[in-house]
């Protein structure tokens, strides 16, 4: 028999499985597989984030760190997995690898259902295409005007 003919078929429900024995360890269990099995990134991404939705964004973060070159791939594997962690999952993404924010923001609100995409643009900072450059946006306040500090003398009570 040949080497390939020996290698058993990466199954990810394995993964799965050995990540909930040791919750302790899951994130290590799952970054390694990953690193072993890459053509397999993509479904490990999914199964795992789908089957521990509150190590979500620790998965995210140690797949980023350990292939960053994939982020846009782990973070639509991820937000598609659980679409209703999508602003935190792009948050994390865009804190962990600030330099690749752009691709990252865009995978992010392309992932994300629509009725949660402002949510995933304000986690990422306001910067959607809808509002890039205006200054009614969601974003830090991009007035000319100088802010004026209220005189409570001179306000009148409502009463």
């Amino acid at each position: 028999m040949t080497a390939v003919a020996l290698r058993a078929a990466f199954n990810v429900d394995v993964v799965v499985a050995d990540a909930a024995v040791d919750p302790r360890n899951a994130v290590a269990i799952i970054t390694s597989a990953a690193g072993k099995n890459p053509k397999f990134l993509a479904q490990i991404v999914s199964a795992t984030v789908g089957a521990f939705p509150k190590r979500a964004v620790d998965i995210v973060k140690a797949l980023l760190i350990d292939e960053p070159d994939r982020a846009t791939e782990i973070v639509r594997a991820a937000i598609l997995a659980q679409p209703r962690l999508a602003a935190k999952i792009a948050a994390v993404a865009v804190a962990t690898l600030p330099d690749q924010e752009a691709e990252i923001a865009k995978t992010a609100l392309d992932a994300a259902p629509e009725d949660l995409r402002s949510a995933v643009a304000a986690a990422i900072g306001g910067d959607t295409p809808d509002n890039r450059g205006s200054t009614g946006g969601s974003g830090p306040n991009t007035s000319t005007f100088p802010v004026q500090p209220i005189n409570p003398d001179l306000i009148s009570p409502s009463s």
